[in-house]
């Protein structure tokens, strides 16, 4: 247990920063974009390709902070049906869940990898005046998700910890009325 919390420790600390790095993106995106438009609707001469770069900042702000937000746990979360079932029962279906979208998230970490580094090896560019190349757009997805799965995983151990655990306390409290 005590290695899963020094891991976690060191988990917390870069998604912290991923999110931090996505934060700047989005103050950085407020000025090409502020510029872009002025420059199109006052002096009708907007700046080449800057939609296309929003885009690619835009993967950047979400991908770097999907960790993070499952860390806080404020994924959205549909409780319809199991806010009426045993706390027992509803804590073994969120790690079912979370299993799940680490089994999902892994996959798209694997195919997304390969497709950036595809994109590396054949110096990959968009089309249009402004030629970015797509690599890093491509990277950013699967580093963030892979820490995402990092983060899934995590909280898988800990959840089978800590189910492992009530459910001892459980077996020992039943002991105890005997």
């Amino acid at each position: 247990m005590q290695a899963l919390l020094s891991l976690e420790k060191w988990l917390k600390k870069i998604e912290r920063g991923f999110c931090y790095t996505a934060a700047g993106l989005v103050f950085v995106m407020i000025f090409p974009t502020t510029l872009d438009v002025i420059l199109r609707y006052v002096f009708n001469a907007p700046l080449p390709e800057m939609f296309q770069l929003t885009e690619f900042m835009m993967v950047a702000v979400v991908y770097l902070g999907i960790a993070y937000v499952q860390q806080l746990k404020d994924h959205i979360k549909i409780e319809i049906v199991t806010q009426w079932l045993p706390k027992k029962i509803q804590e073994a279906l969120d790690l079912f869940g979370i299993l799940v979208g680490l089994v999902i998230f892994a996959i798209i970490t694997w195919q997304s990898g390969r497709l950036a580094w595809e994109a590396w090896e054949t110096q990959d560019y968009t089309m249009g005046i402004v030629q970015f190349p797509l690599w890093p757009a491509k990277t950013i997805l699967p580093v963030g998700v892979g820490l995402f799965c990092l983060r899934l995983l995590l909280d898988v151990l800990i959840g089978l910890l800590q189910l492992g655990h009530s459910q001892a306390d459980h077996k020992e409290q039943a002991k105890g009325e005997i």
